[in-house]
């Protein structure tokens, strides 16, 4: 029964979903920024901001600061669904003024793996 169910619960998922299934987006910040700056531009308001990226497919959230905004995901006119990676920076007047990475780049590297590449760099 409790299988019956489980296998019910991922055909619906999947009916729903359709499989689509969520990418990181295929540019690098400066252009996912480019692309949001050519919908919201420097200037726009809070609201408006949000308004227009929701018409756009781009959803997000305020962090626990009303002032950056997290873009998170891009639902694509062709379906595709892209993981972004922006905030939106607003402003004492609630006007967008900057954008930066929302997450950073961070990677794990051994200590033999720094050190090889601290001595290629220099």
């Amino acid at each position: 029964m409790s299988c019956a169910l489980g296998l019910l619960a991922i055909w619906i998922a999947v009916g729903c979903t359709g499989l689509r299934q969520v990418v990181p987006a295929p540019l690098v910040f400066e252009e996912q920024s480019k692309e949001i700056l050519a919908i919201v531009p420097l200037g726009t308001p809070k609201e408006e901001a949000v308004r227009k990226l929701t018409e756009a497919g781009i959803s997000g959230e305020f962090a626990s600061s009303p002032s950056i905004y997290y873009c998170d995901l891009w639902e694509r006119e062709n379906g595709n669904r892209w993981h972004m990676n922006v905030a939106l920076l607003f402003n004492e007047q609630g006007e967008l003024y900057k954008t930066r990475p929302a997450q950073a780049d961070v990677s794990w590297q051994s200590a033999a793996e720094a050190a090889e590449t601290k001595q290629a760099a220099e």
